[in-house]
């Protein structure tokens, strides 16, 4: 089973809305206190996840703040799950060697019992849609992105159960909303996958 959850990125910096954080390029510091108060959904998510659930705070675009808000949500739950032994996390992101800390982690969540916590962003182009494109154009190649994602972390945990983080934009993750519940849910909500907007 793989759960994506898909949330819009912390207010941003660019627009001359308030002061930027210095620790989060991209996002003001009312971002980060909003990211954080979201990152209470993420612990329920992480909470009532199975033993051996994989939980990958990893799609994002190619805009920084994007990014930036899986910064956050990382950072917090590393603090909150500090004391829980059966809540591992991975390396923090390494860019220059990124696949040895999956290889790393991904032996430790062999047991079943343990929950795993991946720092990863990987960027989902189609996290950003050229202007003009249909909704529904837009929302089938989010959600081919994201099964692509999918398909990329399976690699290295190919039988856990995954919950798959995604930070993009409002217009992207509206198009995809819209499409989802159109459908009425049922071509993208089965025994296999699963969404949820946070």
């Amino acid at each position: 089973m793989t759960k994506f959850v898909i949330c819009h990125h912390a207010e941003r910096a660019d627009r001359g809305l308030g002061v930027e954080s210095e620790r989060y390029w991209g996002l003001t510091q009312t971002g980060v206190a909003q990211a954080r108060e979201k990152t209470k959904i993420l612990v329920k998510t992480i909470s009532d996840a199975p033993g051996g659930s994989v939980i990958v705070l990893g799609g994002c675009s190619k805009a920084i703040r994007t990014k930036s808000t899986l910064m956050v949500f990382t950072d917090e739950l590393r603090q909150i799950f500090a004391g829980e032994k059966n809540v591992l996390f991975s390396e923090h992101f390494n860019a220059t060697l990124p696949l040895d800390s999956l290889k790393r982690i991904a032996k430790e969540s062999d047991n079943g019992k343990n929950k795993i916590v991946i720092d990863f962003p990987l960027r989902i182009e189609e996290f950003i849609a050229p202007l003009g494109q249909r909704e529904c154009k837009v929302a089938r190649e989010i959600i081919a992105g994201l099964y692509a994602a999918r398909g990329f972390f399976r690699r290295f945990f190919p039988n856990n159960p995954l919950v798959l983080v995604n930070v993009g934009h409002s217009q992207e993750i509206d198009a995809l909303m819209d499409f989802l519940h159109k459908k009425n849910d049922k071509v993208y909500h089965n025994s296999r996958f699963s969404f949820s907007f946070m």
